[in-house]
């Protein structure tokens, strides 16, 4: 049981403040100001080609250098150029002739990839997928503006941003979150509670839509796995385990390890398995994205993203997925508990799974424009801190009641080994008697079958079969024959009246334990 329960201890440790491991949102203005440099530095280069040929004509490109050129002439630059950087247009100029038309080369630029929003590597098969509970720090703030938001990652769309309420309603519709969406998007979200499941309490998942295009936004819930190996030596004793995709007893999902980048394709297939003309568009890894997203450490976490299209109404979308994969194994001690033996390791639990799920989806071509714009609407994301104080409080008495029911359980094993002690012992007093009768059945010179033939004496087969039977035959001088009395204990008393007592303690006698009469210690009839 000692295995069981490091196993036990070691998942319990993991759920931290797992109930909020949804609220990873706010974190992701990070990868949101990485897209929004990368389209203004796009926007700067195609107002300011024109400048760049009239005033840097001889300025090696890349390394900044052009651009560093350009902020040496910046009260010369056009108007274009100069709206496009945010500087102050010029009072009366025109614009420098050119053809303005054309993008200057990206060695140009000092900006970074766009992290989230275009997977880079070589794209799998459209046949098939790619190759083979967490918790986050909670914002002690008020909510940001719709203003202050949009102006932080430098978007520049014309929606007008509202106030969306995340209720939970198992616990008198209080506020749990907020977020922001465009005003006239769509928008539902789902709170569940499962206060069996320790691993898994609570559930949640959000979905925002343009109701004029297939633009949508979704949070997913947390994919928990566990995975359980047992020593070939020990299967035996495996029956009725779970199968693959089964829901364990502690909410998570029964499942056997899978790289990271396949369990995303595997979450994929299983969310829009059943979509039109699914392509794979490609795969890349980040690595920091749990870093992006300020999640609480959990073991060897790795950021992977994969994107894809397929036909919604007719028409194609393409939809970015991101995750944060993670996953620890950890093996059984030594057991040694009452007739309990084992030695470490011969059980082995893998945790792992997906936190932070989340897609974002645009008609084709679109979804790298319009990036900022989600980014608005994953940065928004604020929790109630009165309602993360109530899912610690649910999260902490759910341990509290998980834990006594070990050690109950434990109490109940103790009183099973208990029974098995006596057991056993009851076992060794039969065997103490059985090597007794058949002592004396081996010195009695062989079968003796007098007894069929001289009026019933008793011979030594009737020993081996009082033996079998558990019995000793006694002279009771009560009724001037014999008695059979159970063979568990070795001394046999009678009182005349009918009344026996039977001990294996030789100094024990029925008057000394406080029996009334007067008892006479019985012999084995011969």
């Amino acid at each position: 049981m000692k295995s069981k329960d490091t196993l036990m201890r070691y998942t319990v440790k993991q759920l931290g403040n797992a109930a909020i491991a949804w609220l990873v949102l706010a974190g992701i203005c990070l990868m949101c100001a990485r897209s929004a440099h990368a389209q203004n530095m796009a926007a700067i280069r195609a107002a300011c080609t024109a400048d760049a040929k009239k005033f840097c004509a001889g300025v090696q490109q890349g390394g900044g250098r052009v651009a560093a050129c350009l902020k040496e002439h910046k009260g010369e630059l056009s108007d274009r150029c100069k709206k496009a950087a945010g500087l102050p247009a010029n009072s009366s100029s025109s614009s420098p002739s050119g053809d303005d038309s054309s993008s200057a080369s990206s060695s140009d630029s000092d900006a970074e990839p766009s992290v989230p929003a275009t997977p880079v590597k070589s794209a799998p098969s459209s046949k098939g997928a790619p190759a083979k509970s967490a918790p986050t720090s909670i914002p002690n703030k008020s909510a940001p503006s719709t203003s202050a938001l949009a102006n932080n990652t430098s978007y520049k769309g014309s929606e007008k941003f509202v106030e969306r309420i995340i209720t939970d309603t198992e616990h008198e519709q209080m506020r749990a979150a907020t977020v922001h969406v465009p005003e006239k998007w769509t928008f539902e979200s789902k709170i569940e509670w499962h206060y069996g499941w320790v691993e898994y309490p609570l559930s949640y998942s959000a979905h925002a839509e343009n109701p004029d295009s297939s633009e949508a936004y979704f949070q997913y819930p947390m994919q928990r796995m566990d995975s359980i190996e047992v020593a070939p030596q020990l299967r035996q004793y495996n029956k009725g385990q779970t199968k693959p995709g089964d829901r364990l007893p502690t909410g998570a999902i029964s499942m056997a390890p899978q790289p990271a980048m396949q369990a995303l394709a595997a979450f994929i297939k299983k969310t829009r398995g059943d979509v039109t003309n699914l392509k794979w568009l490609g795969q890349q890894d980040l690595p920091d994205l749990a870093k992006a997203l300020k999640l609480a450490k959990w073991p060897n976490q790795h950021g992977v993203a994969i994107k894809i299209s397929y036909d919604l109404n007719g028409k194609p979308v393409e939809e970015a997925f991101y995750g944060v994969y993670y996953i620890a194994k950890v093996g059984s001690d030594a057991v040694s508990y009452g007739h309990t033996r084992m030695a470490a390791g011969m059980l082995q639990q893998t945790n792992w799974g997906l936190q932070a799920l989340q897609s974002f989806r645009a008609p084709a071509g679109t979804l790298d424009k319009r990036m900022p714009m989600f980014c608005v609407i994953a940065k928004s994301m604020y929790v109630n801190p009165k309602w993360a104080r109530l899912t610690k409080q649910i999260n902490d008495q759910m341990l509290a009641d998980f834990n006594q029911k070990l050690k109950q359980g434990y109490a109940q094993l103790a009183a099973a080994e208990a029974i098995v002690d006596e057991t056993m012992r009851q076992q060794a007093a039969f065997q103490k008697n059985f090597d007794k009768q058949e002592e004396a059945f081996r010195n009695s010179g062989g079968v003796d079958d007098s007894y069929l033939r001289d009026g019933g004496k008793r011979s030594a087969a009737d020993h081996w079969d009082d033996l079998i039977r558990g019995v000793d035959t006694v002279e009771d001088p009560s009724n001037g024959g014999t008695t059979q009395l159970s063979n568990l204990g070795q001394y046999h008393f009678t009182d005349g009246f009918g009344n026996y007592r039977t001990t294996d303690d030789p100094n024990y006698t029925p008057e000394k334990a406080g029996e009334v009469g007067s008892w006479t210690a019985m012999s084995q009839a011969p």
